[in-house]
C-alpha cells in the first residue's frame, strides 16, 4: 500500500490506474474509492461529520479496501477501461449564502473586501476526447436555503457552514473548499446592512494557485440605490492573492457583467 500524504497535495488530475487496481482519497470530510476492472469503473464513497474541521489530503495509491464495502457505490461498464480517470473540483451548482461572523454597516460610500470560503464537488469522468462524465460528488453537502423576500421570489440556494472574513488570515486553508474575494462598494446614499451574502458560484470559473489552495476570481458588487440589489462585476483572471494560479474548471453557468442580483439578507423566514 503506497500513502501519499501532505496538507499540499494536488488531489485533482489525471490517474492512471492498473487492472483490477483501487484507488483512494480522503478529501477533507469526503472518503472515495475508485476501483478499475477490466470493462468497468466502480465508484463508492462516504462522508465524515466533522465538515470544516477535517483538512486530511491523503491518496492511498493501492488501497485494500473494496468500494462495495461503502454505503454508496455504483459501477459503469466500458467495451474497454484502459484510459485515465480524470478527478476535477467543481464550485458548487447554486449560489452560496455566507454571514459575516457578526453583522456590520458599510457606510454610505465606503467598500470593504470580504473573503469567502466555498465548498466544492469532484467530478469523476474518463481522459478521452470527449471525457465521459461517471459520476459528480459534493465533498460536503450544505444544507439548503431560500434567498428572496418571499416563498413566490427568490431561489434556491446553499447555506455555507463557515462565515465570510474581512481577514483573508482568518479563513482556513482546507482542501475542500475555495476561497473567494468580495469587493463590495456601496454607493448608494444610505448605509448598506449587511447580515446575509448572496455568492453566485456558478458563475465563478476554479483556480488552483501554486501552494494548492483553491481560488475562484474576485467579484464586486456595486449596491447603487437603497436596497438589496447590485451590479455584479466578475474579474477575468485569477486574484492577486493567488500565486501562480492555473485554471482547473470553467464556470457552470455564464452571466455577463453587469448583471444585477439580489445580492444582500434577502433570506425569506
Amino acid at each position: 500500500m503506497t500513502i501519499d500524504t501532505h496538507p499540499s497535495s494536488i488531489w485533482w488530475g489525471s490517474f492512471t490506474l492498473k487492472q483490477e487496481q483501487s484507488k483512494q482519497w480522503n478529501i477533507g470530510p469526503l472518503r472515495l474509492i475508485v476501483r478499475r476492472m477490466s470493462t468497468e469503473w466502480q465508484i463508492a464513497f462516504e462522508r465524515k461529520d466533522d465538515h470544516d474541521n477535517n483538512t486530511t489530503i491523503e491518496l492511498i495509491e493501492d488501497t485494500n479496501e473494496l468500494p462495495e464495502s461503502l454505503s454508496e457505490n455504483s459501477r459503469y461498464v466500458f467495451h474497454d477501461s484502459t484510459e485515465p480517470l480524470l478527478v476535477t473540483p467543481l464550485l458548487p451548482d447554486r449560489p452560496v449564502i455566507s454571514r459575516p461572523s457578526t453583522p456590520f454597516n458599510l457606510t454610505a460610500g465606503e467598500e470593504v473586501t470580504l473573503y469567502v470560503s466555498l465548498p466544492l464537488w469532484l467530478e469523476l469522468a474518463i481522459d478521452s476526447r470527449p471525457k465521459k462524465i461517471l459520476k459528480i460528488i459534493a465533498i460536503q453537502r450544505p444544507s439548503d436555503t431560500w434567498f428572496g423576500p418571499s416563498t413566490l421570489e427568490g431561489e434556491l440556494c446553499y447555506a455555507s457552514t463557515t462565515h465570510c472574513r474581512l481577514n483573508l488570515d482568518e479563513i482556513p486553508q482546507r482542501p475542500h473548499r475555495a476561497i473567494t474575494p468580495v469587493l463590495i462598494r456601496n454607493m448608494a446614499d444610505t448605509n448598506l446592512s449587511l447580515e446575509r451574502l448572496n455568492l453566485p458560484a456558478p458563475l465563478l470559473p476554479l483556480y488552483a494557485a501554486v501552494d494548492g489552495q483553491l481560488w475562484t476570481p474576485q467579484v464586486t458588487l456595486i449596491r447603487e440605490k437603497d436596497g438589496d440589489v447590485a451590479e455584479l462585476k466578475i474579474d477575468n483572471q485569477p486574484p492577486k492573492e493567488a500565486e501562480m494560479a492555473q485554471l482547473l474548471s470553467e464556470s457552470r453557468n455564464k452571466a455577463g457583467n453587469g448583471s444585477l442580483i439580489r445580492a444582500f439578507n434577502a433570506v425569506f423566514s
